[in-house]
């Protein structure tokens, strides 16, 4: 078993230092979807996000919006089952929760957000998986089927 991580991911030592630390084979390779997946299982990979901020630029500002909107429909056309997982911790563990988030950097609102969360859900069979950054790297492993 090995992880194929995308070399655009950003900010993920942690992420990486867990792989090491848990003797995770992992290989860094430009992915057409998302930032990981298992080498030979092409149908399912996981998207992270850093947290609902992040996750908010992606599904709502106009310019992350439409790149976003391409890997949902590159996944789709490729019948790939995409799962993002949002790095938010705290009382934030389901799509609900989202609602009761309140952005200090976006115009946001977290009933907004979620409203967009489930749209993407529904119309695109899209998953959404809610984590904290200590236990992102476990969360992949499980979300891929690894472990």
């Amino acid at each position: 078993m090995k992880i194929i991580v995308d070399t655009r991911e950003k900010k993920h030592s942690h992420i990486l230092k867990y792989f090491l630390s848990n003797d995770i084979d992992f290989e860094e390779k430009k992915l057409d979807v998302a930032d990981y997946k298992l080498e030979g299982q092409d149908n399912i990979a996981v998207d992270r996000k850093q947290n609902l901020d992040e996750l908010a630029r992606n599904l709502m500002n106009r310019a992350d919006h439409s790149r976003f909107w391409k890997e949902v429909r590159r996944a789709r056309d490729n019948n790939i089952k995409l799962i993002v997982l949002c790095e938010h911790g705290g009382a934030i563990k389901s799509i609900a929760d989202v609602s009761k988030w309140n952005s200090r950097y976006s115009p946001v609102s977290g009933r907004a957000l979620m409203e967009e969360i489930y749209r993407v859900h529904i119309a695109y069979g899209v998953e959404f998986h809610f984590c904290s950054k200590r236990s992102t790297g476990r969360r992949i492993l499980e979300l891929l089927g690894a472990k």
